[in-house]
């Protein structure tokens, strides 16, 4: 006879609470009603590169009618993007009852940035949607990680095709308050064959050509062309380059798959998945889909960056240590009570 995991549950949540890991007291009440916070859900990480006007899907191009419906659908149905480096920090700054969704975009492709002849930003491109969204909803903040190529090795164009305004676009990016992301200088699919010293070059070269366009900004994520890695992965945390010392706080794969809370145990920041566009298994529209039909699964926010707040069915996934050593609070409420209920009755 199997016993219930219930009386386990409550040990954790016991033991956690004598460390200090849990915080009860004077917390924000929370509607779990119409938005039950839990942010111990699932993340989606969404991978983009071409932006095109025609309607098909082809290879990694897609159409930008599609992508402005998508980014239409994500407000729609309560998702705010934040920036890949927060989520990394664990610092999911995203509104009470929101889920958290992250853009990225790879290879610096013209569809994802274009300027028109009289100056002003393409509405199709991928910046132009975003910000013709962010207009008409000013809760829906510019964020986002660019994954770049450039042209300092010579053999690949300037960012974003458009050579006299690769630097107006790279700063105005960071102004706005994107994220410019390394993807190597070459992007070639041999990384997992080359030597250590040839992978620092790739990883460090490539961050030495960023900053020929932004002079001193720190290139802190890292996207694996075709999601290939090499034999270290060491190497991508850290290591010098073209004579330059790098770091990296995460980096991306293609996968097929959302991402934990950054506070599970199963997170791992350089082996993040992403999900790429379509309506097939494991693409975009499939995950959308079906964390709607799961809604326990997906990431919901309790309005508060420093506090986690999660049923207390899900506290055997959070790592321990990592909330600890971050700073966070932790609270943990029953389904059928309310939060300051729970608190009340665990004052201290």
């Amino acid at each position: 006879m199997r016993r219930s995991p219930l009386p386990l549950l409550m040990a954790i949540i016991a033991v956690l609470m004598s460390s200090g890991l849990a915080a009860f007291g004077s917390q924000t009440a929370l509607n779990l009603k119409s938005a039950p916070p839990n942010e111990a859900g699932l993340v989606p990480i969404l991978e983009y590169h071409e932006l095109v006007p025609k309607l098909k899907v082809t290879g990694y191009q897609y159409p930008s009618a599609l992508f402005r419906r998508e980014m239409e659908w994500l407000y729609n149905h309560n998702y705010r993007p934040i920036n890949l480096l927060d989520y990394v920090a664990g610092k999911i700054d995203c509104p009470a009852g929101m889920s958290p969704v992250i853009l990225t975009f790879d290879d610096a492709l013209g569809g994802q940035f274009r300027y028109l002849a009289n100056g002003s930003i393409d509405p199709d491109c991928a910046v132009g949607i975003l910000e013709d969204l962010h207009r008409r909803h000013a809760d829906w903040p510019l964020r986002g990680s660019f994954f770049v190529l450039t042209d300092g090795n010579g053999h690949l164009p300037a960012p974003f095709y458009q050579k006299k305004t690769a630097l107006k676009k790279m700063r105005y990016l960071v102004s706005q308050g994107f994220e410019v992301g390394n993807h190597t200088v070459s992007h070639a699919m041999g990384i997992k064959h080359w030597t250590d010293e040839h992978v620092e070059n790739e990883v460090g070269g490539a961050v030495v050509n960023i900053q020929k366009y932004l002079p001193g900004y720190d290139v802190r994520e890292i996207a694996l062309p075709f999601g290939i890695y090499p034999k270290s992965v060491s190497l991508l945390k850290s290591g010098v380059g073209q004579g330059f010392a790098y770091h990296n706080d995460c980096a991306m794969m293609a996968g097929y798959q959302p991402a934990p809370s950054p506070m599970d145990k199963r997170f791992d920041p350089y082996h993040l998945e992403r999900i790429i566009p379509g309506d097939k298994a494991f693409q975009i529209r499939y995950w959308l889909d079906w964390l709607e039909t799961h809604p326990k699964k997906r990431f919901v926010s309790d309005g508060d960056p420093t506090t986690y707040t999660l049923p207390a069915t899900e506290a055997k996934k959070l790592n321990r240590a990592r909330l600890l050593g971050s700073g966070f609070r932790v609270q943990f409420y029953k389904a059928s009570r309310s939060v300051t209920q729970k608190l009340a009755s665990h004052a201290h």
